[in-house]
């Protein structure tokens, strides 16, 4: 039995690589590890493009727990292949050393989203973290959660989902007009499913 199509999400980093050596069919990398989500950047680039219109040149914070995110590193790629800018926001515990090598900057002070036209947060990721990463969430929050006084109007803030609210977003930056996050869920439907 050959499927034309496997959609694989795994824990282990490289599963769908190895699936496709041993399938003639088209694999789809719903998510490996700590390694890609592209299905994830496709629907943000997709999001993005309808509140934006234009990607090139788009100025990008990423914030947030980036050393355990796939998503973080597969949006950092999509980013630079349509021209937008991509800059990683936390705690140096997690930004990973080197990740520069994809095509991003990096800042530890959360004052580095003031330029950004779309502030993209990512999930305190604590299912993944086997020791302390930060002090405490609180002290996370306090340092890197985005708040209504973090992000000037018109500003697009975005988020993968699930939110953790009071940790690294605040429940009223989440549901503000400028919050992509319903347009991200709407455009992984159509995305997924294309």
């Amino acid at each position: 039995y050959d499927p034309a199509a496997i959609v694989i999400r795994h824990p282990q980093i490289g599963a769908p690589q190895l699936v496709a050596r041993h399938t003639a069919g088209a694999v789809v990398n719903a998510g490996d590890g700590k390694h890609q989500h592209p299905t994830q950047a496709l629907l943000d680039l997709y999001a993005m493009r309808g509140a934006f219109g234009e990607l090139e040149g788009l100025q990008v914070a990423i914030v947030g727990d980036v050393l355990h995110s796939r998503v973080a590193r597969s949006l950092v790629q999509a980013l630079g292949l349509v021209g937008a800018h991509a800059v990683l926001v936390g705690p140096p515990s997690l930004i990973p050393r080197g990740i520069e090598g994809l095509g991003c900057e990096t800042a530890h002070d959360i004052g580095a989203i003031a330029d950004a036209d779309c502030v993209y947060v990512l999930r305190m990721q604590r299912e993944r973290m086997e020791s302390a990463y930060v002090p405490s969430l609180r002290e996370y929050a306090a340092r890197w959660g985005i708040t209504p006084e973090r992000v000037r109007p018109g500003q697009k803030v975005m988020h993968p989902g699930p939110i953790n609210r009071g940790v690294e977003i605040d429940g009223r930056v989440a549901d503000s007009p400028d919050s992509l996050i319903l347009a991200q869920v709407r455009s992984g439907l159509a995305v997924r499913m294309a």
